[in-house]
């Protein structure tokens, strides 16, 4: 048991902290009148770079991406809402029209958005959202850690994704906007016995659904996986076309 234990937090560590996590400013993209926008945000311990291949699919597909980049270790609630903020802002100068699209952390970033921001969004036409394995009820990976040395190393963020009163997901208002939510069913042998239902490895599928969402999928991949996945991105763009995923 205690070589499970080391073993998990090993693994834990690779997948939350190792991936590099730069904030760099978000810049104007040069906009037609017809272009239509994705706004893309990844996940905890991520990059823009994480989602490199994310943005190629959509932009294959027609829309023009803006790619957030934000810091997500060691940091506050309050500091990664008020810096995705600043350059979700600069993704939507002269936009015709907007989607939004997040990884994870990524979600429940663009929920915050989507809540705090309602004059910003009045510019623009605001279409589709689309949340990938978002923890929007927490995770119970996440309180299983919670009093860890890696949560406190994670910092509040961090520290927010559990599930209950405290999750950042659970604070968050719901938001009258066109949704579509794509969970993982691709568990961890390390981590399953942490979930009471299928999961993606590091959220559980019930976790990721909200009350009024448009339309629900899952698909066979794992939580770190789904940024790459083809079939995610395909739905994901069905749903930014038509409203609903492909069933």
């Amino acid at each position: 048991m205690m070589l499970r234990t080391v073993i998990l937090t090993v693994l834990l560590l690779v997948l939350f902290l190792t991936t590099g996590c730069a904030n760099s400013e978000a810049k104007p993209l040069n906009y037609q009148a017809d272009d239509e926008i994705v706004v893309l945000a990844h996940g905890l311990g991520r990059s823009d770079w994480a989602m490199w291949r994310f943005a190629k699919r959509l932009e294959n597909a027609n829309y023009k991406v803006c790619l957030l980049d934000y810091t997500t270790i060691g940091v506050s609630v309050a500091s990664v809402l008020d810096e995705t903020a600043s350059q979700i802002d600069v993704c939507l100068q002269n936009a015709p029209k907007v989607h939004f699209v997040g990884h994870s952390l990524g979600g429940l970033v663009i929920r915050a958005y989507l809540q705090n921001h309602e004059e910003a969004l009045e510019a623009v036409n605001v279409g589709k959202v689309v949340l990938v394995g978002t923890p929007n009820k927490g995770s119970e990976l996440a309180d299983h850690y919670n009093d860890s040395w890696l949560m406190n190393l994670g910092g509040g963020i961090s520290r927010a994704l559990v599930t209950g009163t405290r999750s950042l997901g659970n604070n968050l208002d719901a938001v009258d906007f066109t949704i579509g939510i794509i969970a993982g069913t691709k568990p961890l042998g390390l981590t399953n016995d942490r979930f009471n239902g299928p999961n993606d490895g590091l959220v559980s599928v019930e976790s990721t659904k909200l009350e009024g969402m448009t339309d629900f999928i899952t698909i066979d991949v794992g939580h770190s996986q789904m940024r790459y996945s083809e079939e995610v991105a395909k739905q994901t763009v069905h749903f930014l076309q038509k409203g609903a995923f492909d069933h």
